[in-house]
């Protein structure tokens, strides 16, 4: 029986996908990710993600047969994700108007981007074996990674020139907060930590591997090395003070795998180099948090916040905040991140199938329980996300990160940081920043379809399909 099942269907090679496809494909990802934060770059988001699912769609038909592996098993879970979400459009929410609109216009981008994302990481691993094609492939996808820091402190550079010259500085080049209509060009914060983070976490994993080789030095980290301050530099300008703390999380981390691990293998010209990039990087972020008074205040800020029941100021930021144990009224940032996210956790334990929104189901949430509350977004995606979607939905995009994340170690150097400090970064974010929306869901599911396929290849036996 088992003869004939191998007959029937006979194991096929991993069919190699041609340079230049490939290479148009890296091309469409890197100007993607540049400008998907950016404000009015619609066409250009959706050029790319065409033309990429078009050609992707052809990789995929070329290696179809791959997809019946166990490390396909993120790509299962997000196709069940959006059966999820339709399900819950037409049978579970609470709001059909306003979800059939997220639907059209949030989740049908998602889907169709799901093909550029999976034909993407088959047409890199097809040509892992080509060395010099597959160091120009990680060249052109890194770039891409780090584009939105190189705009931020293109903007940066110009506004200052162009002050201390007098030459008007356009609109689409201003550095704003976000301020909806008042500022069509503006940026959350959030959005910067959450796309830029991952091209500061991969150049740490980067110099780790060149470390472990043994062949750490400036000529081929300096891209690397540079992202480092560049990064840590934009979240002190924009004052965001998780984005430091994610940035110590990632520098601890990678330091302490040098230390424990590869120490013998770095020269004491690689050592020198890295310490000092280390020690800029970690003089901003000391800098950073002596300069915010939030820090100085978090442990008296959240127990009065964790007080929900006693004080029910989180309803409504006019009522004021109460009075914390060093007489000072909370951080409008500390009272809330932590208020909320308990009253989100109780909503979510309330509403196990949730809302059916991405990102406004807290305050729909809130207005049916309480009336008279103004609440907006829990700061925290994967909250937020449960409480549209439900714990089903939670559970499924969850277990598609972890499985992702595990599987891309089986990718070969460099793609696997792709995922294992790409994609950590990213979940890492959406624990404590409000990116439940279009642009940063979309991101984590491409991310997670993109490294789920470069781990895949026929050396396992599972690719035979049964």
């Amino acid at each position: 029986m088992d003869s004939q099942i191998s007959q029937s269907h006979p194991q096929r090679t991993m069919q190699k996908i041609p340079y230049g496809i490939v290479l148009m494909m890296c091309v469409l990802f890197a100007l993607l990710y540049g400008v998907w934060i950016l404000p009015h770059t619609v066409f250009i988001r959706h050029f790319a993600m065409g033309l990429g699912s078009l050609l992707g769609l052809w990789v995929i038909y070329q290696n179809r047969f791959l997809l019946w592996q166990k490390r396909a098993l993120p790509t299962a879970l997000i196709f069940l994700l959006l059966i999820w979400v339709t399900i819950h459009l037409f049978w579970i929410g609470r709001d059909y108007p306003l979800q059939s609109l997220e639907y059209a216009k949030i989740w049908k981008k998602i889907a169709l981007s799901l093909p550029f994302a999976l034909g993407l990481g088959l047409a890199i691993a097809s040509n892992y074996s080509d060395l010099r094609k597959s160091r120009r492939y990680w060249q052109i996808i890194y770039l891409g990674f780090c584009l939105p820091t190189i705009i931020y402190f293109g903007k940066f550079a110009y506004a200052k020139l162009a002050g201390a010259y007098g030459y008007p500085i356009p609109s689409y080049l201003l550095l704003v907060p976000y301020g909806g209509g008042e500022q069509p060009f503006g940026i959350p914060r959030a959005w910067y930590v959450l796309f830029c983070l991952p091209a500061f976490a991969i150049a740490l994993g980067r110099i780790v591997q060149f470390i472990e080789q043994g062949n750490f030095g400036l000529r081929n980290s300096w891209f690397y090395l540079a992202i480092l301050p560049l990064t840590v530099a934009l979240f002190f300008i924009e004052t965001d003070r998780f984005g430091m703390v994610y940035v110590m999380i990632f520098l601890a981390l990678s330091l302490g795998i040098i230390l424990f691990k590869y120490f013998k293998r770095l020269s004491w010209s690689g050592g020198v180099i890295l310490l000092s990039v280390a020690a800029v990087s970690l003089g901003l972020v000391s800098l950073s948090v002596s300069k915010n008074p939030q820090w100085q205040t978090l442990v008296a800020d959240s127990k009065v916040a964790a007080q929900i029941d006693r004080y029910d100021n989180w309803k409504n930021r006019n009522k004021g905040y109460p009075i914390n144990e060093l007489g000072q009224v909370p951080s409008d940032s500390n009272y809330s991140r932590l208020a909320w996210a308990t009253v989100g956790s109780r909503l979510l334990i309330e509403n196990p199938l949730g809302y059916g929104l991405m990102s406004l189901s807290f305050a729909a949430l809130g207005k049916e329980k309480w009336p008279d509350s103004d609440l907006s977004w829990t700061h925290s995606a994967w909250l937020d996300f449960g409480l549209g979607y439900g714990l089903p939905g939670l559970l499924l995009l969850v277990l598609a990160v972890i499985s992702g994340w595990f599987y891309s170690i089986h990718s070969k150097a460099p793609w696997s940081l792709i995922g294992r400090w790409g994609l950590a970064s990213m979940a890492l974010v959406m624990t404590t920043k409000e990116v439940s929306a279009e642009s940063g869901i979309n991101a984590i599911i491409f991310l997670v379809l993109w490294v789920s396929a470069l781990s895949i290849n026929n050396s396992n036996p599972d690719a035979i399909p049964k």
